[in-house]
């Protein structure tokens, strides 16, 4: 088993730099209009942070809304009435959105045995059909400018199934991707990329409690950061992505 002091040993090794996702410099991300979903915590959070780092005007949504450090408005991803506010107001205060990343998502641990419908579809809905609402809502104005970026945040386990107890969240991340391969071939001769990260065992509240029992069974010895997934993600708004589109970037430490 590998020890925490061996990850630290491996991380201060000579050549071996977790580089900050702020240090990348991307071309065609500047004074872009960005809106990211799920933006008060975790990934969103970061992906909010990078992006503005690296140039582009950022507006994120949750539930909760906030002001610091930057604004987040309150919406709710199942409501597409909501929904069409907040993309209203940022084309009107901001400008029209150029750049989607749709990080916003739940998971709730529990078996099948003791799923109720309500939890399969709250899930469902929060983490699927509200990708789906938002890409819709989006990719109007992204074609008739015939440019867009849209990122959408999957998971390892909706190519696996991830491990036990989370059959509603591997369903609702599986159908992400499908959901992004299917726009991308819809919208590609529009000038609009589609694509997803699927990261797994990254170090945010959703994982919280669970640290020390997933770093050891990751071959990299680390757990995965929101600075990693917001690297793929900038990456892939750039115009050096301008020929990926319906790609799924996995992000996953050597966890297969």
């Amino acid at each position: 088993m590998t020890s925490q002091t061996d990850t630290e040993q491996r991380r201060a090794t000579p050549g071996r730099r977790v580089a900050s996702a702020t240090d990348m410099r991307l071309a065609g991300l500047d004074g872009r209009v960005a809106l990211v979903t799920g933006a008060r915590s975790g990934i969103g959070q970061r992906v909010s942070d990078v992006l503005a780092d690296l140039g582009a005007r950022v507006v994120g949504i949750d539930l909760e809304p906030s002001t610091q450090p930057r604004t987040v408005m309150a919406c709710d991803v199942r409501d597409e009435h909501a929904i069409d506010r907040c993309f209203t107001a940022v084309e009107r205060d901001v400008g029209t959105v150029e750049l989607l990343v749709t990080c916003a998502g739940i998971f709730a641990p529990t078996p099948i045995h003791a799923m109720t419908p309500d939890a399969w579809r709250t899930t469902l809905d929060v983490n699927l059909t509200g990708t789906f609402l938002c890409a819709l809502r989006a990719l109007g104005p992204m074609r008739h400018a015939w440019f867009g970026r849209i990122v959408t945040i999957s998971s390892g386990a909706g190519l696996d199934g991830g491990t036990e107890a989370c059959a509603h969240y591997a369903a609702s991340k599986g159908g992400v991707i499908a959901l992004t391969k299917a726009l991308a071939k819809e919208v590609a001769r529009d000038g609009v990329t589609v694509n997803c990260v699927a990261p797994r065992s990254i170090r945010t509240p959703m994982i919280a409690g669970l640290e020390d029992e997933l770093e050891p069974s990751i071959p990299v010895g680390r757990l995965g950061e929101p600075d990693d997934v917001a690297a793929g993600v900038a990456f892939l708004c750039s115009d050096h992505a301008d020929y990926v589109t319906g790609e799924v970037l996995v992000m996953n430490g050597g966890v297969w």
